[in-house]
């Protein structure tokens, strides 16, 4: 890295930082790090933190777990979650799968680990990791072992959830058998710190919540002994350990989504496991630290500094798990903190796409669903959203459907009524929904995020300054919906660590719905998960203009190249124009737009898109002489594609119009309902003038002038 990279990352990162993640890769290649977590006995350490005999250590577990006071919300008698289980059959086939080694993984593709389960095998590329060496041995991205996601997926026990719905719904003892056969050949396949599941404490956290969820929810069954019991709760002491000792990596040199999972997982085992000595200190922590960490993260008008809708999914479901263990258990986190949940659910339900329950799939999507309590699409938001909205308040957020079924595990009525919880006295069906106010614009300033809704459609707009590192070069990316279809996508992630070269088209500005100058992404790429030079947006205008709904906003992270980008939006109908200027030399400039892979009739000009009974038009022009080209699943050049689930990559419609010029460039795209079928003709500046003059928004002006802006403190910049 060369020292203007370096002075870069500094001011951007903050020396802070850099200092904190100099200190952490000190200590990982001295090898102190492995010194400090060396493999140990768990029931020795733990024999010795309560000062009990080792052979005395299962029973006084288990009579301290059955003798402790504090609460889990789960019902006891599960056959009450039964009306609620939706889709029956599949969660059925997911559990009976699972009894068998094969796993469903994230939420979407099947691996098959064997039976026992191989718990380092990564399913993908058939290539399993050492588990006999230090975790601070192996590393996140290796080329070799490939992503290490795929070991870590099956290891998050997300399949307990399924084992305990099937229960519910059958009350057949093979999925409380099966739980504990699995815990048992983790513990053995995974000795403590060694092997690839020690490596990651949000990990830790993730894996200790689906294992305190199936020892409740098991814990009237033949299967479970004291002896499991006892050896369930050393692990989770171990797991709170483990964590606690590494939370100031997580705090100083990720702080993220990671430092919430952890802290979550310290106060959840410190609140739900008094009898440990440690317990009360976890437990304050754990909650201080979410807290301040959330008060961080999530920012004032609601948005998340990780500009991720996967990851804003993340922490709404933390704290649904996290203000339940609380309420029932007599702690409250303070009212700033809930404001600020608040706010992020108003921000994802703005993004949200009223049919299906999704929304725009923005930023890094790891495929993170940690309580699959509901038999919805993973890309449906319903079930964590309405959860949290019921945890928060005891308001439902939808009208009655099959989202209703993870509020009803986190939130049961006659739970919160034990706890002595106010204001939800009746079961979910019968509770109203909580109004959402339908607005055709909104904007979250600080996120730098910026809505505007049509009858039928909506499109989302990202500009704005970034205060936190991104994680995705893709400034001024639009997102547009029309009639339950994404019509123009955001292309998702993929894989953190994936084979054949993808490593940096899912998140670079290419992929994007955006203008790409050059060839070139609008930051500078440094490590996998680092960019520099960040490229910060501007808005120049946003709101509405008589009928018609104007963003206008730039960026320059192609200095001395401006990218200004103009969105007018009425009823329906788009009319997007993009100006590349500030430089007279000459450039190629690239608009793009991702399309969802629909049935369309595409040429040159655009495309006549099909979306069920509906037909929606997409055309463009330019300024300059320009070349337009549709590709789809495309791999040389890669062109085309889209991740909405994590491993897996899904060809989609990628067009391109291509312009090199000297001096600056216009493009234009208008996207509209029609009906019965019609070609896509050339968008010309004659047209656009026309279109700008019926809506009420005068004539264009000169490329680069504020001629589509309004004046901070002045009238509207139009030519008329």
């Amino acid at each position: 890295m060369s020292i203007p990279d370096v002075l870069r990352l500094v001011r951007e990162m903050g020396p802070e930082w850099l200092a904190w993640r100099a200190l952490y890769e000190a200590e990982l290649r001295s090898g102190l790090l492995s010194r400090r977590f060396r493999p140990q006995p768990i029931e020795r350490l733990l024999a010795r933190s309560l000062g009990v005999e080792p052979p005395d250590l299962n029973h006084y577990l288990f009579e301290k777990w059955e003798k402790a006071g504090s609460h889990f919300f789960l019902d006891r008698d599960l056959s009450h979650y039964r009306e609620v289980v939706f889709n029956p059959d599949r969660v059925l086939e997911v559990a009976n799968a699972a009894l068998e080694g094969r796993f469903l993984f994230f939420s979407r593709w099947w691996g098959d680990l064997g039976n026992p389960p191989d718990w380092l095998l990564n399913p993908v590329d058939g290539v399993r990791y050492p588990g006999d060496i230090h975790w601070s041995l192996i590393p996140d991205l290796s080329p070799e072992l490939g992503d290490v996601k795929y070991v870590w997926e099956a290891s998050r026990f997300p399949h307990v959830y399924y084992f305990v719905r099937a229960y519910a719904l059958t009350g057949d003892e093979r999925y409380a058998e099966g739980f504990w056969n699995h815990v048992d050949s983790w513990v053995k396949a995974n000795p403590p710190e060694l092997g690839p599941n020690w490596r990651c404490g949000q990990e830790i956290a993730i894996r200790s919540f689906a294992w305190i969820f199936g020892l409740y929810a098991f814990r009237g069954c033949r299967a479970t002994t004291p002896e499991r019991v006892a050896l369930l709760l050393k692990y989770l002491w171990y797991n709170a350990w483990h964590i606690e000792m590494n939370h100031w990596y997580a705090l100083r040199c990720i702080r993220n989504n990671h430092s919430l999972s952890e802290a979550a997982g310290m106060f959840t085992i410190g609140t739900l496991f008094p009898f440990f000595k440690e317990s009360a200190r976890w437990r304050q922590k754990g909650f201080n630290h979410l807290v301040r960490e959330t008060m961080w993260q999530v920012y004032p008008d609601g948005t998340y500094m990780q500009h991720s809708t996967n990851y804003s999914r993340l922490v709404v479901q933390l704290f649904t798990w996290c203000l339940r263990v609380a309420q029932l258990n007599g702690l409250e986190f303070p009212d700033t903190l809930r404001e600020r949940l608040q706010g992020l659910l108003r921000f994802l339900r703005s993004l949200q796409d009223e049919r299906t329950g999704r929304v725009p799939n923005y930023g890094s999507n790891d495929g993170a669903l940690v309580f699959p309590l509901s038999s919805c699409d993973y890309l449906d938001y319903r079930p964590s959203l309405n959860a949290l909205g019921m945890a928060l308040d005891g308001k439902r957020l939808y009208e009655p459907g099959p989202w209703d079924e993870e509020a009803e595990w986190f939130c049961r009525p006659e739970i919160r009524r034990v706890a002595g919880s106010t204001g939800f006295t009746s079961d979910i069906p019968g509770d109203s929904p909580a109004v959402k106010t339908e607005e055709s614009g909104t904007v979250f300033p600080v996120g730098g995020y910026y809505v505007l809704r049509g009858r039928d459609s909506f499109a989302m707009i990202r500009c704005g300054r970034y205060r936190h590192r991104p994680s995705q070069a893709d400034m001024l990316h639009l997102d547009l919906w029309y009639n339950g279809y994404n019509v123009l996508i955001d292309p998702g992630t993929y894989s953190y660590n994936p084979r054949r070269g993808w490593v940096n088209y899912f998140a670079g500005t290419s992929a994007h719905n955006t203008v790409t100058v050059d060839g070139c992404d609008q930051m500078k790429k440094g490590s996998r998960f680092v960019w520099s030079n960040w490229a910060q947006g501007k808005v120049l205008e946003f709101g509405p203009r008589g009928s018609t709904l104007v963003f206008v906003g730039e960026h320059s992270g192609y200095r001395p190249v401006i990218h200004r980008r103009f969105v007018a939006q009425r009823e329906d109908a788009f009319l997007i124009i993009d100006d590349l200027f500030g430089d007279q030399g000459e450039h190629e400039y690239i608009l793009h737009w991702l399309v969802g892979d629909l049935e369309l009739t595409p040429n040159a000009s655009g495309a006549l898109i099909t979306l069920g009974e509906d037909r929606l038009l997409l055309r463009a022009g330019c300024t300059q002489k320009a070349v337009g080209t549709w590709a789809r699943g495309e791999e040389n050049p890669r062109r085309g594609w889209q991740a909405p689930y994590y491993g897996e990559m899904l060809p989609a419609w990628s067009y391109q119009m291509l312009v090199r010029a000297g001096g600056s460039v216009r493009f234009f795209t208008f996207l509209e309902p029609v009906s019965g079928h019609q070609e896509p003709l050339p968008l010309c500046p004659d047209e656009v003038s026309g279109i700008l003059r019926v809506w009420g928004l005068g004539h264009l002006g000169p490329i680069g002038s504020e001629a589509l802006a309004r004046k901070p403190g002045g009238p509207l910049a139009l030519q008329r």
